[in-house]
């Protein structure tokens, strides 16, 4: 970023290291940060809000409505129903808030029914696989121009197994004693385990990822306008902060002890 100003590289760098403190001990830098950045994030979301969905789906209607006369001055009784959230804020009309509460609540319900359904659907079907298969997918008992492939079969064969055994671990109906439940249900457990584990790893390697753009950003862009007599305070901070602990700590035992 040659054209970014250098009070708005100092401004991120500071901001970043400032976050940063948190691994030393919870401070009041921090948590003013992080006030910050949260107060960004909301006023920003209410700006992407309104500009995409308030604005040209409610306001707009609504204004030309009342310029034309015509029916679209019938948003404004959205608005007051939007207002109705504010009257939990009063003991008095708090009924009137379950209003507005209950028709959000049906309407999420059934736009996240909605988006699940279509969402999952494509996978349950896409469970049902061949066990011999070709190249392309399809079974090897169905005529069709792709050859055999052993990859595909092995695949499909693992898959299919892995929902199986799943499927057999949270089947409570009946008890895990006969010899085939009882070790399809381990298998099961071993394989949610190795995909938790996945999981789990996809996700430290995103904050890792994140982790290092910012490290990019700081020996990259910042660290080269700093200048010499910032990076000797630093080390004399750093030192000054470690010798302070170390003389505290003794102090601490001591009491501890007495």
């Amino acid at each position: 970023m040659p054209d970014t100003p250098h009070y708005l590289i100092w401004l991120a760098a500071m901001v970043t290291l400032g976050i940063y403190t948190y691994l030393w001990s919870d401070n009041k830098l921090y948590r003013m940060l992080l006030n910050v950045m949260v107060g960004l994030g909301v006023g920003y979301n209410f700006i992407v809000i309104w500009n995409s969905v308030l604005g040209p789906l409610w306001w707009d209607p609504m204004v030309k409505g009342f310029q034309n006369r015509s029916w679209g001055m019938a948003w404004v009784l959205v608005g007051l129903l939007g207002l109705l959230w504010y009257a939990q804020f009063s003991r008095k009309y708090l009924w009137l808030s379950r209003i507005v509460i209950g028709m959000t609540l049906g309407a999420g319900a059934g736009m996240v029914f909605k988006a699940q359904f279509l969402l999952n659907m494509p996978q349950i079907t896409d469970s049902f696989r061949p066990l011999v298969a070709r190249a392309d997918g399809s079974p090897l008992a169905v005529a069709g121009s792709s050859p055999f492939s052993l990859s595909m079969t092995l695949n499909n064969i693992i898959f299919v197994t892995t929902i199986l055994c799943v499927m057999v671990y949270f089947l409570f109906s009946i008890e895990h004693k006969a010899k085939p439940i009882k070790g399809a249900a381990t298998m099961g457990r071993w394989l949610l385990m190795v995909s938790f584990g996945a999981f789990f790893g996809n996700t430290v390697f995103t904050r890792m990822a994140v982790f290092l753009e910012r490290q990019q950003y700081l020996i990259q862009t910042w660290a080269p306008i700093v200048p010499w007599w910032f990076w000797a305070l630093c080390v004399a901070g750093i030192l000054y902060a470690v010798v302070t602990s170390r003389k505290r700590r003794p102090d601490m035992d001591s009491g501890t002890d007495g």
